[in-house]
C-alpha cells in the first residue's frame, strides 16, 4: 500500500473515533486531496479522493563500485577510487589537500547536482571548481551497483574547456541499454532529500548550528507524513486567505462608518447607525443606497473651493509682519556702511604705514604723531568698526530672511481664483476686493510699509475666504453632496460584504478541520520519529563517553516559521536543552547522532553512506565510541569514511574492527 493511502485510511479511522461531523470529515478530506478539491468541497461538493495507486515495486538497493575523477578541484589527473559494492566500512585516509573531499564532493555533485559546500560560500570559491593544474579537461563518473541487476549504473558529468560554473556539466545516467538526463529517472530524487546518505564537514555543522527550521525541513521527510502537513498548509493558507478577506470587509467598515459621523445628513447618520453592528443588515444598507439623490453639476466646483490649503492664521501673518518690522529696524539702528567701510580703509592703511616704517608724524595730516600708543587705539577702534560691520551684515541678513518669509506666505494657494457661476455676487466681489487690496503692495517695497500691508489687509482677506468657503460647504451640504461621495464607497463596500459573507461558513469548517488536523500531526510525529529518536540516542549513548549531558530524546515542534526540532536533555539530573549546554565535540557527535539514523533508514535504497572528516573537534574517548558505531552500521551498509585524522584509523586497529583502507 502506498503512503499516500496509507495515510488515508489513518485519516478514515480518526474521523470514525472522534466521531466527526460529515460537514468538517469533507473539509478534512478535501484538504487531504488537494486544493482544488478543497476548494470544491468549500463550495459545496463533496471531497474527490484519491484512486488507490497500483502497488509499486520495492526500489533496489545501492551501493558504490568506483568514484573517478579528473580536473575537479583537489584532483588533477584521472584518478579512481575503488570500493567494494557491499556492506563494510571503508576508511580513505590522507593529509588535508591530498583531494580527499574531492571525490566526496564528486558524489555529491553526481547524485544532486550541486553541493552544500559551495551554497555554503561565496562566488569565488564556488568558481573554484576546475583543478588548476589540470585546467583542460574536467570529468566525474560515479558507478553504482544495484540489487539483483547486472548491469552497473553510471553517473557521469563532463565539462567543456570554456565551461565557467559546475552547472554547465553535460550529465547523464547510464543503466544497462538506457540513458536519462538525471537521477529522477531512477527514482532517486526522493530519496536523496529524505535521506541523503552524503555527510561533509560542512554538513556536519550545519545540521546543528542551522537554523531551528533548517533541521526541522530535513528531518521531516523522514516521517513521510507529508500529505498530512502539506493538507494543514493548505488549510492554513486558506484560513489566511479567507481572514484577510473579511477582516479587509471589517476594517472598511469601521473607517466608513467612522466618515459618515463626520457627515451632517440624515441618510449618512443612518449609515452609520447599520454599520455600528459587527454584521451589519445588508439588505437595510442595499434599500438605504437606493435612495440616493441625483448629481448636480456644480458639485466639482464647489468640492473645490472646499479642497483649497487653509490660509495662514491671523497670528502667523502678525508674527511674519513683526519679524520684519523687527530686522528693518535692526537695519535702521547699525552702523552706516559707508562710514563703517570709509573708517576701516582709512584706518588699516595707517595700521600698515605704522607697522612698515615705525611710527612718526602722521603723513596725512602732519599734525599727529603715530607711535605705539596710538597703534593700540587704532587697532582697538579697528576692531570696533569691523564688529559694527559684521552686526549691519547680521542685520541685513535678517532683512532677507524677513522678506522672503513674506514672500513664502502660503497665501496664494488657499484663495479662488475662480468661482462657481451660481455663487452669491456680493461674496464674488467681497473676494475680488480683498484679494486686490492684499496683492497691490510689493514684496520689495520699504519693509515697514509691507508690514504694515500685512497686518492691515489680511484680517479682511482671511475673513472673506473663510467666508467663501463656509458658503460653499453648507451649499454642498445641502445637496448632499458629502454624502454621494461616501455613498460610492459604501456602495462598493456593500457589494464586498455581500461577498465576504459567503466565506464566513467555509472559514468556520477550515478552523475546525485545522484543529482537527493539529493534534493528529503530533501525534503521527511523535510516532513516526520513534524509530529514529531512539537509534539517535543510542548512537549518542556510543558517542557521549564521559559526557554529563543525557539527552531524552528529540522531537519535532511548531511549524511555519517556528517549526525546531528540540532536544530535551538533562545535565547532572537537571532538566535544560541539550543545544544550550554541549561543547563543540558534543555538538558534532550530536550531529552524528541525527544524520546516521536518517540516512540509514530502512526505507532508504542507497546503502552507503559517505561521510567526510567526521572526528573533528572529538576527544579520544568519543572517537573510539564513533569506531564502534561505523562497525555497527557497517554490518548492513557500505561506510566510506574520509579523513586525514589518524585517531580514527587507530582506534579502528585498536579495536579490531575489520575495514579496508
Amino acid at each position: 500500500m502506498s503512503t499516500t493511502h496509507a495515510l488515508l485510511e489513518h485519516l478514515f479511522d480518526r474521523l470514525a473515533e472522534r466521531r466527526t461531523s460529515d460537514q468538517i470529515a469533507e473539509v478534512v478530506l478535501g484538504a487531504f486531496a488537494g486544493e482544488q478539491q478543497l476548494r470544491a468541497v468549500l463550495d459545496g461538493a463533496p471531497a474527490d479522493l484519491p484512486v488507490r495507486e497500483a502497488e509499486t515495486a520495492e526500489q533496489r538497493h545501492v551501493f558504490l563500485e568506483r568514484i573517478t575523477v579528473t580536473g575537479f578541484r583537489g584532483i588533477g589527473a584521472k584518478a579512481a577510487l575503488h570500493l567494494q559494492p557491499q556492506p563494510g566500512l571503508m576508511l580513505v585516509i590522507g593529509r588535508n589537500g591530498s583531494g580527499k573531499s574531492s571525490f566526496a564532493e564528486a558524489v555529491e555533485l553526481s547524485l544532486t547536482g550541486d553541493s552544500k559546500r559551495w551554497a555554503d560560500n561565496n562566488r569565488i570559491f564556488r568558481e573554484g571548481w576546475r583543478n588548476l593544474h589540470h585546467p583542460d579537461q574536467a570529468a566525474i563518473e560515479v558507478t553504482a551497483r544495484l540489487d539483483g541487476s547486472p548491469a552497473p549504473v553510471h553517473l557521469r558529468r563532463r565539462w567543456r574547456d570554456d565551461a565557467a560554473e559546475p552547472s554547465d556539466a553535460a550529465a547523464d545516467v547510464r543503466h544497462g541499454d538506457q540513458t536519462y538526463a538525471d537521477v529522477d529517472a531512477l527514482g532517486w530524487r526522493q530519496p536523496l532529500e529524505a535521506y541523503r546518505p552524503l555527510l561533509t564537514a560542512n554538513d556536519l555543522g550545519r545540521l546543528i548550528s542551522s537554523r531551528p527550521s533548517d533541521l526541522f525541513d530535513a528531518l521531516a521527510p523522514l516521517l513521510a507524513i507529508e500529505p498530512i502537513t502539506n493538507a494543514e498548509s493548505l488549510l492554513k493558507r486558506i484560513r489566511r486567505e479567507l481572514d484577510a478577506q473579511l477582516k479587509a470587509v471589517s476594517d472598511r467598515r469601521k473607517s466608513l462608518r467612522q466618515a459618515l459621523g463626520e457627515v451632517d445628513d440624515e441618510r449618512a447618520r443612518a449609515a452609520a447607525k447599520l454599520l455600528a453592528s459587527t454584521r451589519p443588515d445588508l439588505d437595510a444598507v442595499d434599500r438605504l443606497l437606493g435612495n440616493t439623490d441625483d448629481v448636480y453639476p456644480q458639485v466639482t466646483a464647489y468640492r473645490r473651493l472646499v479642497s483649497l490649503p487653509p490660509l495662514p492664521t491671523a497670528e502667523e501673518v502678525t508674527a511674519v509682519a513683526d519679524t520684519l518690522t523687527a530686522a528693518a529696524v535692526r537695519v535702521q539702528e547699525a552702523p552706516n556702511s559707508s562710514v563703517i567701510e570709509g573708517t576701516a580703509r582709512l584706518l588699516e592703511a595707517a595700521t600698515e604705514h605704522y607697522d612698515a616704517h615705525g611710527g612718526g608724524p602722521c603723513p596725512l595730516c602732519h599734525a599727529g604723531v603715530l607711535d605705539q600708543h596710538w597703534r593700540t587705539d587704532a587697532q582697538a577702534e579697528l576692531d570696533r568698526i569691523r564688529d559694527d560691520a559684521a552686526a549691519r551684515r547680521s542685520a541685513m541678513e535678517s532683512l532677507a530672511i524677513a522678506r522672503r518669509k513674506v514672500q513664502a506666505l502660503p497665501v496664494g494657494a488657499g484663495v479662488p481664483t475662480t468661482l462657481p457661476e451660481d455663487f452669491p455676487a456680493e461674496l464674488r466681489e467681497r473676494l475680488r476686493t480683498a484679494w486686490t487690496i492684499w496683492s497691490g503692495l510689493s514684496a520689495d517695497a520699504h519693509p515697514e510699509a509691507v508690514a504694515a500691508h500685512l497686518s492691515s489687509t489680511y484680517p479682511a482677506l482671511l475673513q472673506t475666504v473663510a467666508t467663501v468657503r463656509e458658503a460653499a460647504i453648507l451649499w454642498l451640504q445641502a445637496r448632499h453632496d458629502q454624502w454621494r461621495d461616501l455613498a460610492a464607497q459604501l456602495q462598493q463596500w456593500h457589494a464586498d460584504a455581500v461577498a465576504a459573507r459567503v466565506h464566513e461558513a467555509p472559514l468556520a469548517r477550515v478552523k475546525e478541520a485545522l484543529d482537527w488536523y493539529k493534534p493528529l500531526i503530533e501525534n503521527l510525529r511523535a510516532e513516526q520519529l520513534a524509530p529514529f529518536a531512539a537509534r539517535s540516542q543510542q548512537i549518542w549513548e556510543e558517542l557521549r563517553q564521559q559526557s554529563n549531558v543525557e539527552l531524552a530524546g528529540m522531537k519535532l515542534d511548531g511549524s511555519s516559521t517556528r517549526r525546531r526540532v528540540a532536544f530535551p536533555a538533562t545535565v547532572d539530573g537537571t532538566a535544560t536543552s541539550a543545544m544550550s549546554v554541549m561543547s563543540q565535540g558534543e555538538m558534532q557527535a550530536l550531529g552524528l547522532a541525527v544524520f546516521l539514523p536518517r540516512a540509514s533508514a530502512d526505507a532508504s535504497p542507497f546503502r552507503f553512506l559517505i561521510i567526510d572528516d567526521p572526528v573533528q573537534s572529538m576527544d579520544p574517548a568519543k572517537v573510539d565510541g564513533l569506531a564502534r558505531v561505523f562497525a555497527d552500521l557497517a554490518q548492513t551498509r557500505q561506510v566510506i569514511v574520509f579523513t586525514h585524522d589518524d585517531r580514527l584509523p587507530e582506534a579502528v586497529r585498536r579495536l579490531e574492527i575489520t575495514s579496508t583502507r
